[in-house]
């Protein structure tokens, strides 16, 4: 069973798979939300905009990801190191004989991340097994190994937020999903319909009234899974595989089939999608950071695999895979569409007197693939949430001792405000595009950098030498490190500045 996204917990593996395996898991947590509303940000910022950035951000994406690899190996490394340490000295203290022992003995027995006094001989064979991955450190355990008081509050702010962007995104598709496909009513001249229009012919809900009851709904009904400790299990995780790539499949193919008709003269809807558009930037920029989010995930997917001498491959081989995956669901949607929805899989919704797709779509195979975000998004919102959950727990738990009240306190907390955001806010492209500007940065881009750097550094003090290993990051150099952290930031500063001017630098 492949363990929950974002758990903060340390645990030795016990169920392993194979290196495909892996891949195939790999695969399945980048390519989720994210994939959805890639086609309508292709479509707003020009595809060969789109394109370019998708591959440069795609780049980064990789780098940080081995990154984040190289940091679980040293980190292994310590966890061993350290436990050695301690054990030794508990039996030199035995053998002693020692019955009193003063704060200082006692405080050389407690686990130590690093110890600049202690020096590592070790040969190049050894220093190879030293380095195994054999024990999942999830990434807020390497943030409290390697960086400071600091970067540790930094660290659990953007993770919380990330992760409240993510319960507020899934709290508006589903919703909006299930509103685009029961509200039938329909004006009489069929002008754009709007949330403002009536759902049904003889109720006073607006279709807005109606996607806000669903939020209600969806909060209140899986909200109570917070409460509780919950993790997807192997059936669950298939079934939503199978939806996920039944859905996908299905939308590339229509669209295939419909270019292919519309190249031999069948269909006549020409469709001239823009090539450029760099007003739409910072909305593009956070939908492409955030379709390949699976840094706070690394952990929990490469600890089960069992060889892991070709990580750094594996990822290379997905991360190409998706992003010709991505290219493809992205480029036949803006040759084949002219409009488009937040979420892609409305746009082949069942077609109604005044809804008309592009694409021919078989009415049950329209609902399937209306419907699926509800399926694959409800199963992973509570252990989403429950990971937000611990997050902040880990947060207060220094300065508040968490009992059930405070708990039950906290919970109403991680759901209220993603819920409010969501009856709030309707659009989802926003919601996606502002989660990855800022929090999807941080997450991806500027903690696995701080991570590895420091990282690397506390290795070097242990051992005094240059030290190599299996799962070191190609990129060695610490100006790749700095790179990455100056690419963060002028992303933001440029992104923001693109937010609070749009009209002066749109096109």
């Amino acid at each position: 069973m492949l363990p929950s996204r974002g758990s903060t917990q340390t645990k030795t593996v016990e169920a392993t798979f194979s290196q495909r395996t892996g891949m195939i898991y790999i695969f399945n947590i980048i390519v989720g939300t994210g994939a959805l509303a890639l086609p309508k940000g292709f479509h707003e910022g020009g595809y060969v905009l789109s394109s370019l950035l998708l591959i440069i951000l795609g780049v980064f994406s990789y780098i940080t990801a081995t990154y984040m690899i190289e940091a679980m190996a040293i980190a292994n490394f310590m966890r061993r190191k350290t436990a050695t340490r301690c054990l030794n000295t508990i039996a030199s203290t035995t053998s002693d004989e020692e019955e009193n022992v003063d704060e200082s003995d006692q405080a050389s027995l407690l686990p130590r991340a690093i110890n600049n006094d202690d020096i590592y001989v070790s040969t190049e064979t050894q220093i190879r097994h030293d380095f195994d991955i054999v024990e999942k450190v999830e990434m807020g355990e390497m943030a409290e190994m390697f960086l400071n008081k600091l970067g540790l509050v930094i660290f659990y702010v953007c993770i919380s937020l990330y992760l409240f962007g993510d319960l507020a995104i899934y709290g508006s598709a589903v919703p909006k999903s299930i509103r685009d496909v029961i509200c039938t009513y329909e004006p009489a001249n069929c002008t754009n319909i709007t949330m403002h229009n009536l759902c049904w012919a003889n109720s006073s809900l607006t279709r807005h009234n109606v996607y806000q009851i669903f939020v209600a709904v969806f909060f209140c009904t899986l909200g109570i899974f917070v409460f509780g400790n919950a993790q997807k299990t192997k059936l669950l995780q298939l079934v939503t595989t199978l939806c996920r790539w039944s859905a996908f499949l299905s939308m590339i193919i229509l669209c295939i089939i419909h270019l292919a008709k519309r190249a031999s003269g069948e269909h006549q809807d020409p469709v001239r999608p823009p090539i450029f558009n760099f007003g739409s930037l910072p909305r593009l920029f956070g939908i492409c950071v955030y379709s390949f989010m699976c840094h706070h995930s690394i952990p929990s997917i490469i600890a089960p695999i069992r060889s892991k001498d070709k990580l750094k491959s594996l990822f290379a081989y997905d991360y190409i895979c998706i992003a010709l995956f991505y290219l493809l669901l992205s480029l036949t949607a803006v040759f084949t569409f002219n409009t488009f929805e937040d979420l892609y899989t409305l746009n082949f919704r069942p077609t109604t007197r005044c809804i008309h797709s592009n694409v021919d779509v078989p009415r049950p195979l329209a609902y399937f693939i209306s419907l699926f975000p509800v399926f694959t998004l409800s199963s992973s919102f509570p252990i989403i949430g429950i990971t937000l959950r611990n997050n902040l727990e880990t947060i207060l738990k220094s300065c508040v001792n968490i009992q059930r009240k405070q708990r039950f306190i906290l919970v109403i907390f991680v759901l209220l405000l993603p819920c409010t955001i969501s009856i709030l806010v309707e659009n989802i492209n926003f919601l996606v595009g502002f989660t990855g500007s800022y929090a999807g940065v941080a997450v991806q881009y500027v903690i696995p950098a701080l991570l590895v750097y420091n990282a690397r550094r506390q290795a070097q003090v242990k051992f005094r030498r240059p030290i190599q290993f299996v799962n070191q990051s190609f990129f060695q150099n610490k100006f790749w490190v700095f790179g990455v952290l100056l690419w963060a930031w002028l992303a933001i500063i440029v992104i923001t500045i693109y937010y609070i001017i749009p009209s002066s630098v749109s096109t």
